[in-house]
């Protein structure tokens, strides 16, 4: 799969975190105060560590702080989930979904584990479970990252060459976070696919708007020039590309000849 699934492991987003316990003051009448304790709030760091551990590729480490995490806070969903994430990221595909099943039997309204287990069945290969998992997120009245989750269905669905479905998505996502801009190349890239000239043609205008020219956006625009058989703007768009991203991917496509797929 050429594109990444958006990850709502939200932890990844929160601020940096430290190795330090924490503690919460409470009130002692010999002493005035003291410290005690916080296994929530330590749970929460350790999680937090151990998914920063896990981008850098310190996978010993990693499972060290989610073990430490579970000791903490046994019957947490969010604990569960992101050890979900370490088995993926592992290959150990069979605990991570364990570890996904027992995350959503603690939270059944867990719409973040709920789009990252959609994420996982997609990159199994089990599509219409992932759809499922996907729309069980969207479903959740009070989840906030709706856009992101149609993002994945659309990937997921173009992933095995749905096209309506992925172009639905996507519209969708864009609906709900219009400064996903890049959503417009994926929507124009199925559009040319599709024969749906026009509608191509609209999402290159509207995101080349606010963004301008890209390697990708001028590559789509040399498809859509050669599907509508406009060999002046295909060779307009193609020498824009060669001047000035000669070293893309896009560029050596086009130099092969790729852009009649």
């Amino acid at each position: 799969m050429q594109q990444l699934f958006v990850s709502i492991l939200c932890l990844l987003l929160l601020s940096a975190c430290t190795s330090t316990e924490v503690t919460t003051t409470t009130k002692n009448s010999a002493t005035g105060q003291k410290l005690a304790f916080d296994p929530k709030g330590a749970a929460e760091i350790r999680v937090k560590l151990a998914i920063r551990l896990i981008e850098n590729k310190q996978m010993q480490q990693a499972k060290e702080n989610l073990e430490k995490a579970l000791e903490y806070q046994p019957k947490d969903a969010n604990v569960y989930r992101a050890f979900a994430y370490y088995y993926e990221k592992v290959n150990e595909n069979d605990t991570a979904e364990k570890l996904y099943k027992k995350s959503l039997s603690l939270d059944r309204n867990n719409s973040d584990t709920y789009n990252n287990y959609g994420a996982f069945l997609c990159r199994q290969k089990r599509y219409e479970e992932a759809e499922k998992a996907f729309l069980t997120a969207i479903e959740q009245t009070s989840y906030t990252k709706v856009a992101d989750t149609y993002e994945n269905a659309g990937l997921c669905a173009e992933e095995v060459k749905h096209f309506d479905k992925a172009l639905f998505y996507y519209q969708y996502s864009l609906s709900h976070n219009p400064n996903k801009l890049y959503l417009h190349l994926f929507l124009s890239k199925i559009n040319i696919t599709q024969k749906n000239y026009k509608e191509a043609q609209l999402n290159l205008i509207n995101y080349q708007k606010q963004n301008g020219q890209s390697a990708e956006s001028l590559w789509q625009w040399i498809r859509l020039s050669y599907a509508t058989e406009k060999s002046a703007s295909l060779n307009k768009y193609a020498a824009l590309l060669l001047e000035k991203f000669p070293e893309s991917r896009q560029a050596l496509d086009y130099l092969n000849h790729e852009y009649y797929r």
